[in-house]
């Protein structure tokens, strides 16, 4: 593995990745019997109330998800004044445990594999469930070149006040070990409009605020339709004093 190029060895592990998600597939709908669940809930982020899934930030599997629900999906982003090619990261999702559910990612820049991503994320019994949800998530990430390692703790939570609008918001922090150790905070407010059941139109910011806050405001498509789930928009990233284009979709698929 040490004299491959690095275009092989991204792609082989992300065929591990994916060999390894459809094993873990069949094995769970072989041995447990879920509830039903709608087979177009890639680009949700909760499954009652229904609300739309933030496209930057990505859950695992939706809020409330039936055990056994399992999902392949990859973001693409492309920021044209940066240069380096579209920088996307291919992740599988599985839902171990009614409204639980663990996520393993690669991010990849152009061709290269750059670290290696795990999460778990939980619902919180709410209150107000037709119209109120709420969760955890946490996050490991390590560089694969570097030994940069951190850590993120996050607050979800999701409202449908209305038949056409809706609200998801994520807050925390981020410890990161990098040389010498640094904290962020987090952030990311989204508003939804649902056209019909299979369309929605939203606005997205990302917000992560450590030495050199980044802030990303995206508007964005969302549609899905036979299991096939597809999001895209284009909108602004502002760091470092510069403010720069970026475009951005993410595709999935529910097995």
């Amino acid at each position: 593995m040490d004299g491959m190029p690095v275009m092989s060895r991204a792609h082989v592990l992300t065929a591990c990745v994916l060999a390894a998600s459809c094993l873990i597939a069949s094995v769970a709908r072989a041995h447990t019997q879920a509830a039903t669940a709608d087979p177009d809930e890639g680009t949700l982020s909760s499954v009652r109330p229904r609300i739309p899934e933030p496209m930057l930030f990505d859950l695992v599997r939706p809020l409330g998800a039936a055990r056994g629900e399992f999902e392949v999906n990859s973001l693409f982003r492309l920021t044209p004044a940066v240069g380096g090619g579209v920088r996307w990261a291919p992740e599988v999702e599985y839902a171990f445990a009614p409204g639980y559910g663990v996520e393993f990612e690669l991010p990849i820049d152009g061709r290269a594999v750059s670290s290696v991503k795990a999460a778990l994320q939980g619902t919180l019994p709410g209150p107000r469930p037709r119209t109120f949800i709420h969760g955890w998530q946490g996050i490991w990430e390590g560089e694969r070149h570097g030994g940069g390692r951190q850590i993120d703790l996050l607050y979800l939570a999701g409202s449908r006040w209305h038949r056409r609008w809706s609200a998801f918001t994520v807050t925390g922090v981020r410890q990161v070990a990098h040389g010498a150790r640094s904290r962020a905070l987090l952030g990311n407010a989204s508003l939804f409009y649902h056209a019909g059941k299979e369309t929605s139109f939203g606005i997205e910011t990302n917000l992560a605020s450590a030495g050199a806050s980044r802030v990303t405001v995206m508007p964005q498509l969302l549609t899905r339709r036979s299991r096939y789930n597809v999001q895209g928009g284009a909108g602004l990233v502002r760091e470092s004093g510069r403010t720069r284009l970026q475009v951005a979709w993410r595709l999935s698929r529910e097995l």
